[in-house]
């Protein structure tokens, strides 16, 4: 394969790649957010919000599928009751409130539209912790044939766990589920290590966001196609 077909070869294989960014509104990632006293020590820690902004820049470069899943409550609604829910954020009221600043993306990170006119796929309807739950993603990855996804975002033992352990759930070895584990934040560092160290591994994978802009780009692994 000659260097032109190689990288024409890899950018169509990254067609088959999502990226799924969970609640990168101000609600969790910006002063005044009212949850983000709960992560913004964790924040730092990994430089999630510089590096995350790094990551999605890369992935429209290589035309990833890039997928947004906000939160989005009227002032009466909670999170359905979860099974796991450590901090009781299913019994909180105002959280996510539409049509409020708390609910915006954040300015790092707001859907934009592509080069073709289309939009970036922004998730409704989301009921829980999961992003499957109550939404279309499941039917988005199939319809893309996404063999491989990447999840970043709040928070690393809520949200991205769930999410994470159902793609691998519903899709199997169809899919490689992976999770930038310094892409995402928690409400503590030591749950955050624990998420990402002990219970991610076992039904993911998992990479820094580095090394995943490094794996889009080509420079990270060889060219993938086959003389």
């Amino acid at each position: 394969v000659n260097d032109k077909m190689g990288k024409e070869c890899c950018w169509n294989r990254k067609k088959s790649y999502a990226l799924l960014l969970l609640d990168f509104q101000n609600e969790f990632a910006k002063e005044g957010g009212k949850l983000h006293d709960d992560v913004s020590e964790v924040m730092k820690r990994t430089g999630m919000l510089k590096k995350v902004p790094q990551v999605l820049e890369e992935a429209r470069k290589q035309g990833v599928l890039i997928i947004h899943s906000p939160v989005i409550m009227n002032e009466s609604e909670q999170f359905n009751e979860s099974d796991f829910d450590p901090k009781n954020y299913s019994k909180l009221h105002g959280l996510f409130t539409k049509d409020t600043w708390n609910a915006e993306f954040v300015e790092e990170m707001k859907p934009v539209e592509m080069q073709d006119g289309e939009k970036e796929i922004v998730l409704t309807g989301r009921s829980n912790f999961n992003a499957f739950e109550g939404t279309n993603l499941e039917q988005i990855l199939r319809e893309n044939r996404i063999t491989q996804l990447c999840i970043a975002g709040f928070i690393t033992n809520l949200c991205v766990e769930e999410t994470a352990r159902s793609a691998h759930d519903t899709f199997g070895n169809l899919m490689d589920v992976v999770v930038v584990t310094d892409g995402c934040a928690a409400r503590s560092l030591k749950e955050h290590n624990n998420c990402t160290i002990i219970t991610l591994p076992l039904f993911c994978n998992t990479m820094s966001c580095s090394d995943y802009v490094a794996d889009l780009s080509g420079e990270s692994n060889e060219c993938c196609c086959t003389v």
